[in-house]
């Protein structure tokens, strides 16, 4: 008789760009020694690229821990190797050589569009993988830059999470809801704290503190990639917290209740703390 207690060493599905052609991938990722991912998914017009036809290639089996995470924290787990499966997408971007200005937490890059077909092949894919893994909820679809944010930025502002999430993939929030939190943080803002405190609360590796550190620039910043692409200057607007209590409404409705309710009960003004960590 099986036990009634477990649950899938799944529980995580992470999207990342590959930042180099198909072979380049191959080379790195089939071959490599520090490096890998379960899948791989070429795109459309690449000259490294062997086939007639796009197709996904399978590298790690599901069953086995792919070295595709590196160092990352999601809704207090750590090391995401250990528990989730990694799809890297062939996509390059054009980005300005190191070293970067400092306090700019970002290089600076062109990210290119992914391609129809390919974004229909990682798809398909996704959706296989969550009937196949029930544990992975729309919150556990991340990122390697929601998991990483002061070493990764895949896949990317271009990726195109709505469009995933209105094939069942992910996480998304709901425009009326957003739109009635923004009409309320036009008028007051939460504080540094407050929204320190929700992007935790989602599931980002950021300890409250009052403290507009470079961490927290980060988070937003991959945020604002992954939920609101138009602008990601790493600055919370109405607009950012809006997209983020939204989120935390619809899917975490406790958590978003009580952080309400401190926002209620914060002083008609308040001014960022700023640092310079």
């Amino acid at each position: 008789m099986p036990a009634k207690s477990y649950n899938d060493r799944v529980q995580f599905l992470v999207l990342h760009f590959t930042a180099e052609d198909f072979a380049g991938s191959v080379g790195d990722l089939a071959k490599g020694d520090y490096v890998s991912s379960h899948y791989l998914v070429p795109e459309s017009g690449d000259p490294s690229y062997p086939y007639g036809t796009l197709k996904i290639f399978q590298l790690v089996d599901e069953n086995q821990r792919a070295w595709h995470a590196g160092a990352s924290d999601w809704q207090g787990r750590s090391n995401l190797n250990d528990t989730a499966i990694g799809i890297e997408i062939v996509n390059v971007p054009q980005c300005d050589p190191p070293p970067y200005p400092q306090g700019i937490i970002l290089r600076h890059c062109d990210y290119p569009p992914f391609d129809k077909g390919q974004i229909a092949l990682v798809t398909a894919l996704a959706q296989d993988i969550l009937k196949r893994h029930p544990d992975i909820g729309p919150t556990q679809v991340v990122g390697h830059a929601d998991i990483a944010p002061l070493r990764k930025d895949d896949p990317g502002p271009r990726f195109p999470w709505h469009q995933l999430y209105l094939s069942g993939v992910g996480a998304w929030y709901d425009a009326d809801t957003q739109s009635r939190y923004r009409q309320l943080f036009d008028q007051r803002l939460p504080s540094t704290l407050l929204m320190q405190k929700a992007f935790n609360a989602y599931g980002y590796a950021l300890e409250p503190s009052g403290q507009l550190d470079t961490l927290s620039r980060a988070v937003v910043t991959m945020f604002q990639m992954h939920f609101r692409p138009s602008r990601y200057d790493g600055v919370w607007d109405s607009d950012t917290a809006a997209c983020l209590f939204a989120l935390l409404e619809k899917y975490f409705p406790e958590r978003a209740k009580a952080l309400m309710a401190q926002y209620r009960q914060e002083p008609l003004q308040t001014a960022p703390s700023t640092s310079k960590k």
